[in-house]
Formats: structure tokens, sequence, C-alpha cells
């Protein structure tokens, strides 16, 4: 029974996820075909949600649409995680400002977990999916967290990394060296260590998430992040900037 239940819950993310994806109305069998799931099944999940003011359906051909309620229901989290309701706009005038793409992440044992992603705009730009994970040890947001870090905190997180990976602890000098330098100049940058061909400029956030560093990440083509470096590390700056003015607005009191 615990096991069923378990099933219904996945398989009703999946359909709010699908509708996130696709992004228009769809009959309980074209949700069935998308995800592979019977008729039956999918009709009554579909009617479960209906139920509890989820999803909607026109009377037409019954094709089912998400209603306010469901949008409603994770409007708070942006600035419950991030930390900063004006933070999300910022990202985007980052990203439009630079054409690359726009990362948030977060530490998560020995990874780096994206909380936020904007794709670029060039034609050929990183694709990155919100949720994924990269190495922390030798990404240039790996490199940029454990500059925000204490000295010790960093050798722990050596000494764990170095018992996983023994064939490879001769890295981690270069890795403690290019951690020194991102905190003297306050970004790191990395190439050609997740794809191939491709660059990452990190700096950490002004904002914390539930008072852990967020690193910040421009990323795209070697020669394009290469090239305008400078550049793109004053934008990030000046969106750094910016986003702790609003902060500090916000958590200021206003006259009467």
């Amino acid at each position: 029974m615990a096991q069923d239940l378990v099933k219904s819950a996945a398989r009703a993310i999946e359909i709010l996820e699908l509708f996130a994806a696709r992004r228009q109305p769809m009959t309980a069998t074209q949700l069935g075909t998308a995800l592979g799931y019977p008729k039956s099944s999918m009709s009554g999940l579909v009617k479960s949600l209906v139920s509890q003011g989820y999803l909607s359906a026109n009377g037409v051909d019954q094709a089912y649409f998400p209603t306010l309620k469901l949008s409603r229901l994770g409007e708070w989290v942006p600035g419950a995680l991030l930390g900063s309701e004006t933070l999300l706009p910022l990202l985007s005038q980052l990203r439009d400002a630079t054409g690359e793409t726009v990362t948030l992440t977060i530490a998560a044992d020995l990874h780096m977990r994206c909380l936020h992603a904007l794709i670029g705009t060039h034609p050929i730009a990183l694709q990155v999916e919100e949720g994924v994970s990269f190495p922390m040890i030798g990404t240039a947001i790996g490199t940029m967290y454990l500059a925000t870090q204490e000295p010790a905190r960093v050798e722990a997180i050596f000494e764990r990394w170095g018992r996983d990976h023994a064939d490879q602890r001769e890295v981690l000098s270069e890795i403690a060296l290019a951690v020194d330098k991102a905190r003297t100049v306050g970004h790191a940058t990395a190439f050609d260590i997740v794809i191939p061909d491709t660059g990452a400029i990190a700096m950490p956030l002004w904002t914390r998430g539930f008072g852990e560093p967020m690193i910040l990440a421009v990323a795209g083509l070697n020669r394009r992040i290469r090239d305008r470096e400078e550049q793109i590390v004053a934008l990030m700056q000046a969106i750094n900037d910016s986003d702790k003015r609003s902060s500090r607005q916000a958590a200021t009191p206003r006259d009467l």
C-alpha cells in the first residue's frame, strides 16, 4: 500500500513537470502516452489533481491544465531559498547582457548542486538543468565555494576527496593554488573541466541561501568566456552589488 502511494506521488509530480515543459492543455490520453502510463491509471491521477484544485478540465475535450493554486504553491520558494526576491530578475539581466548560461549553485557534500539555471541566448549555449550536480573539485564553482570556507574546512574536504580519488591526489595542490587565487581576486575560472571547449567564471553571491554560500557562474564556449572575462566579471560584480543594495533596503524599516 505504501509503495503504491509513493508511486502515485511520483507520477503526479511527473504530470506537473510535463505541463511545465509543454505549457499547453493535454488530455489524460496525451498525458499517458507522453509518460508511458495506462490511460486508466492516468485518468485516476488527473481526477485526483482536479479534485484537489491543482488541475482544471474543460468540458469540450476534457483537456487538463494547471490552476493558479498550483502556481501559488511554490511562489514563496525563490525568496526563501535564495534569500532575496530581487535576485532572479538580476540573474536574467546577467544572462541577457552576456548571452551566456547563468547558474546559481550551492554545496551538496562533495558536489555543487544547481539551484537555478538560465540558458544562454547564443545559438550554441551550455545546457544545464536545475537540480544537476557538478564536481566540487576542479570546477570554477567548486573552487569559488572552497575559497569562501575556512582553511581547516577546505583541508577536510580535500582529505575526504583524496580518500575516494587516491590516484588523483596530486591535483589537490593545483586546486589549493586556485582556491588561494580565488580568495585574492574574488572570482574563479576553469576551462575544459566538465564539458570540452566550455569554460566558466564563478563568484560568490552576497546573498546566502539558508545561510550557505551561493555561487554565481557564467558559462559558455571557451573562446567567448576568455575573450570577455574582464567584462563578464564586471557584470557579475555589478549584479552582486545591486542584490546587496536591494537586500539591505528590504531589511531596513521605512520611515512613517
